[in-house]
């Protein structure tokens, strides 16, 4: 009974298509006759279109950020109210010196979905490097857990920046309310983990 169902339902759907049809030149149906595999990648993609994933990222607004003479992290942990920084940060980032950081606009984007580095990488090109200065322009300007650009709930704001070891890291900046400060730390891109939906992006905005 079901196989007749279902018999019933494709001749009825094949009867619907042909009713539907357009005034189709005998050339032209001839050719699709001598080539049914185009017809049928024709039918499936007019009648089933693959399903698009939503957008990675979304735009929510700019930032700007200001510039420094000379930068190094391991100055400013106090004035931002840093409480606690992870090995790799520590290892990566302490020290860095950066030196004439201009003036900057950043984009603030919404991860849409639970994501990996890379592909959040690749989309936004040569776009993703930032500053570390410029994350700690933003703590400074919520040091208290005020509101503001920074996410303050819990989840990370994580910016890409190149280490001493020459590579891109995201590092992450998120606000942990049980301690009253800032929490920072820098994960490799090759880390198997997914950044969560919900976190923010940050990079530079063109």
């Amino acid at each position: 009974m079901k196989g007749e169902c279902a018999m019933s339902l494709v001749l009825e759907f094949v009867s619907c298509v042909v009713k539907n049809l357009v005034n189709v030149p005998e050339d032209v149906m001839d050719g699709w006759v001598q080539n049914p595999k185009a017809l049928q990648d024709s039918l499936t993609n007019a009648l089933c279109p693959p399903k698009k994933e939503p957008e990675l990222l979304r735009l929510l607004k700019s930032v700007v950020v200001s510039g420094a003479t000379k930068f190094v992290a391991k100055d400013r942990l106090r004035s931002c109210n840093v409480g606690w920084t992870g090995h790799n940060f520590k290892k990566l980032f302490l020290e860095k010196v950066e030196e004439n950081v201009p003036e900057a606009k950043l984009a603030v984007s919404w991860l849409e979905r639970n994501s990996f580095d890379v592909p959040i990488l690749t989309e936004l090109g040569d776009k993703a490097e930032v500053k570390l200065s410029y994350l700690f322009d933003l703590l400074a300007k919520q040091s208290n857990g005020e509101d503001g650009v920074l996410l303050t709930n819990g989840c990370a704001n994580i910016f890409y920046v190149c280490g001493v070891d020459g590579n891109i890291w995201p590092v992450d900046a998120f606000w942990y309310s049980d301690v009253h400060s800032w929490f920072v730390e820098a994960c490799s891109v090759e880390l198997l983990d997914r950044w969560n939906g919900g976190f923010q992006i940050f990079f530079r905005y063109f």
